[in-house]
């Protein structure tokens, strides 16, 4: 019988900008509304010892959603569906997927819930008796959140493959919006008052699922059964192993700073997580969105054959990596300590607590821009269809950022182990795109970069000169003038010096 018709879509955009900013602005989305959740948190939790339960709780849920949603899962599944796309197999290979998910994740999900007792210990061995009784009955109860989140991510790469960026984007943004509600609501009626934390997260897990069927749905139509699976399933087993391996990599690098910090003082692992949180703002939205628009284009160059067009795709997202995240990490840098008082210094987080978010957020921005890259660097290989490179640059990253971590947390406490990731992000990056340059080179323009690095400058002078004058009015004055005039003068040096312009060719 011949295979049915690709079912309708949107057709995908020739270049990276459009598509990057409809992912950024819903990501963006997200992100704030993830501030918003953390306030609730830090107004209702501070940096305590029940919030160090939970986070630890989370960790495995939160790392398959950073490796799955935007990792290894999509990674392994979009080269595959554009193959598949090119002869007309995509809608059943997608629903075959989606049903080989189904059948795997009660399993998955059951299994967790069973050796809590076995991992949580592992994850943060330094908790006292208490604390670790409470992580472990915290970890069964956020573990089923890992089914929706690999539903989630299934759902977002087939939408990705068809234009969709806005609401794959937006769909964490249904995550944060249920833990806020626990935080607020839920945790004046569980006990421990956390424990709505987690009821809350599993809330908006389910409501994220329930968001992108509406596109996705139409996608999937056809009269072809989903089992036994679609041959081509194989090729997206084959990819996804090295793929999750490698971001599995890349998210121990978070268990070893979390293990290290429970041997330090209580409510260090929840300094860490405030930083983090920070740290990913930029790079979730940003990064997050140039890896995103930019893996089924390079898939499709790849299906095609059309190393130009490749080339041309990865200057592109070279570029506006350059151009989005260096500006973002000098603003950090100036402002990242009222923006922390801002968001967070308020009922049970002290200014001491600012104080130590602030100097954990300044070591992870070391890494911002080659964390970027290496999302970047990532696609590409997996694109080429050579998952395994990621998993050995980051496996050799992750050798270099345990070694630091021993030696820094002795001396810099969190401070050191945040710093240790950022310097272990520059290994990863230049692991991967000094073969990339090798095998395809031609993607770094040097006119882009010069362009940035003035603008860049331009703007972290004038928020340095600026910052004297408004630090004796407290953070909301700081916060409430600096970004604004950071943002304006940087965009006003980038249409000085013709910089979108050439953004959009990449050259």
């Amino acid at each position: 019988m011949s295979p049915s018709p690709p079912a309708p879509s949107r057709k995908p955009p020739g270049g990276l900008a459009r598509p990057v900013l409809w992912g950024a602005g819903g990501t963006a989305l997200s992100r704030v509304l993830g501030l918003v959740r953390d306030g609730a948190i830090a107004y209702v939790f501070g940096a305590s010892a029940g919030y160090d339960a939970f986070l630890v709780a989370l960790y495995i849920p939160q790392a398959l959603r950073q490796i799955l949603g935007e990792g290894g899962l999509a990674a392994a599944f979009l080269p595959v569906y554009a193959q598949a796309q090119e002869r007309g197999e995509g809608e059943a290979l997608a629903r075959s997927a989606l049903f080989a998910l189904l059948l795997l994740l009660p399993a998955v999900c059951g299994l967790g819930v069973l050796l809590a007792p076995a991992y949580v210990p592992v994850l943060a061995a330094g908790f006292s008796p208490e604390t670790m009784a409470q992580s472990v009955a915290l970890a069964r109860c956020l573990f089923p959140l890992i089914g929706f989140i690999s539903l989630t991510a299934l759902a977002s790469g087939i939408l990705n493959a068809h234009g969709w960026f806005f609401l794959p984007a937006l769909a964490p943004a249904v995550l944060n919006g249920g833990m806020i509600v626990g935080a607020v609501v839920l945790s004046r009626a569980t006990t421990p008052p956390v424990l709505g934390l987690a009821l809350g997260a599993l809330v908006g897990g389910g409501a994220s699922v329930l968001l992108l069927l509406p596109p996705l749905l139409p996608l999937l139509r056809g009269r072809g059964r989903p089992w036994p699976p679609h041959p081509a399933l194989r090729e997206v087993g084959w990819r996804l192993t090295p793929a999750l391996g490698s971001f599995v990599v890349a998210e121990l690098n978070g268990l070893v700073d979390n293990r290290l910090a429970s041997y330090l003082a209580p409510g260090s692992i929840a300094t860490l997580q405030y930083a983090m949180r920070l740290f990913q703002l930029p790079l979730g939205i940003l990064a997050v969105s140039v890896s995103t628009a930019a893996l089924p284009h390079l898939a499709r160059r790849v299906a095609q054959g059309d190393r130009d067009g490749f080339r041309a795709g990865l200057r592109e997202g070279f570029s506006l990596t350059a151009a989005l995240l260096l500006p973002a990490l000098a603003g950090l840098l100036v402002l990242g300590k009222p923006i922390v008082a801002l968001l967070f210094e308020r009922g049970a987080f002290t200014a001491g607590d600012t104080a130590r978010t602030y100097a954990a957020l300044a070591g992870y921005l070391s890494g911002l821009w080659a964390y970027a890259l290496v999302y970047l660097f990532s696609r590409a290989w997996f694109a080429l269809g050579k998952p395994f490179r990621p998993v050995l640059a980051g496996a050799v990253a992750l050798g270099v950022n345990i070694g630091l971590n021993l030696w820094w947390v002795g001396i810099w406490g969190t401070f050191g182990l945040a710093l240790a990731t950022g310097v272990a992000g520059w290994v990863h990056a230049l692991l991967l795109g000094i073969p990339l340059w090798h095998r395809e080179g031609g993607w770094i323009s040097l006119w882009v970069l010069g362009r940035v690095a003035v603008a860049v400058a331009g703007m972290t002078g004038a928020l340095l000169l600026l910052a004297p004058l408004l630090s004796p009015h407290g953070p909301w004055v700081e916060v409430g003038v600096g970004v604004p005039v950071g943002l304006l003068l940087y965009g006003a040096l980038a249409w000085a010096l013709r910089l979108i312009p050439l953004l959009r060719g990449g050259r």
